[in-house]
């Protein structure tokens, strides 16, 4: 049974809570070993069956019930005013659905850059979402701030709210249960906090992946500091950018076993490895911790690392695409 209250901060206790309360709301999503020759069992946490098909709804479905559940004051004003948030696409179609199962008002701002085809799955989680699309430098101030000013709703924090961190942790607590002898855990890194949610939660060591196109982490790490990068556009939409978010690489800059760095091309591959030898469909985010597990796992002598495929979404055409070059050329140009 609930408690009466929930602490925000990462705990065992606090994410079987979690657990508990989204339980009903959430897929228990499959733990599969990948079938794609290797030196090791790698396995694939399946994000990408996940309801809107990414582990995004997790941390949506946790701060509604838990603000509804636990801080009345703030769900008074989220109820008067509705939600905002910023996301470039996973994020925004988790809140969609909890936001119409649960009849609130609801705007997101996304880069102008958004694939068609998360736009459109959005309004198709909740066709009363108001969609604001801004220029890339103005999505990246209202990410970093977590506030979009104009807006009058409760601005939820895709990075850095607590209790959608507390939802995402229960990946973690999901890979525990199923795979005790797990030692390695991989994650795509986009904005920060499937990373620091896992990380937080486990014992065991967590790395991010980046993509060679954009590794802001990368050179922050190097550097010490948040530091900005060059980037270029893929048909790997959900992770690659030209900066971190500055408060949540303080507090995960530490708490990371390492970070790798993976091509477009690795990912293709990754991706293509997926689809033909799994039969698991995912977008190019999803598949990068698998392309770097493949790669380093028999050097970092791991026995069952565990790659988390974060998120299934992609345009059918960017994926026949992929699918059909993924032995070719590099996949470095943009892809409409």
């Amino acid at each position: 049974m609930l408690k009466s209250s929930l602490s925000e901060a990462i705990s065992p206790a606090s994410v079987r809570r979690v657990r508990d309360l989204i339980g009903p709301h959430i897929r228990r999503t499959p733990l599969l070993r990948a079938t794609a020759p290797s030196p090791v069992d790698i396995h694939l946490k399946c994000e990408n069956l996940q309801i809107t098909h990414s582990f995004k709804a997790r941390g949506a479905l946790s701060a509604l019930h838990a603000y509804r559940r636990f801080r009345p004051e703030t769900w008074a004003r989220i109820v008067r005013d509705g939600v905002v948030t910023g996301s470039s696409g996973n994020f925004a179609q988790g809140l969609a659905h909890v936001t119409s199962e649960l009849d609130l008002a609801y705007t997101v701002v996304v880069p102008d850059s958004i694939p068609e085809a998360k736009r459109s799955q959005i309004l198709a989680y909740n066709p009363r979402t108001r969609i604001v699309k801004v220029p890339y430098p103005v999505w990246r101030r209202t990410m970093i701030s977590s506030s979009f000013s104009g807006l009058p709703g409760f601005f939820l924090s895709s990075e850095s709210d607590p209790y959608v961190s507390l939802g995402i942790a229960t990946i973690g607590l999901e890979i525990q249960d199923e795979l005790p002898d797990v030692d390695a855990v991989l994650v795509p890194y986009g904005g920060g906090n499937l990373a620091y949610s896992l990380a937080s939660y486990l014992d065991v060591p967590v790395y991010a992946v980046e993509i060679s196109t954009g590794a802001p982490l990368s050179a922050s790490l190097r550097a010490g500091r948040p530091t900005d990068v060059a980037y270029e556009r893929s048909f790997v939409d959900g992770i690659g950018a030209s900066f971190v978010i500055p408060a949540q690489f303080e507090r995960l800059k530490d708490k990371l076993a390492g970070v790798f760095t993976v091509t477009p091309q690795e990912i293709a591959e990754a991706l293509s490895s997926l689809a033909f030898a799994d039969k698991i469909i995912c977008e190019g985010a999803g598949a990068a911790a698998y392309a770097a597990a493949l790669k380093h796992s028999a050097s970092y002598g791991w026995r069952s690392p565990v790659a988390v495929v974060s998120g299934g979404v992609i345009d059918p055409g960017v994926l026949l695409h992929t699918l059909t070059t993924a032995a070719g050329q590099p996949l470095t140009a943009p892809i409409s």
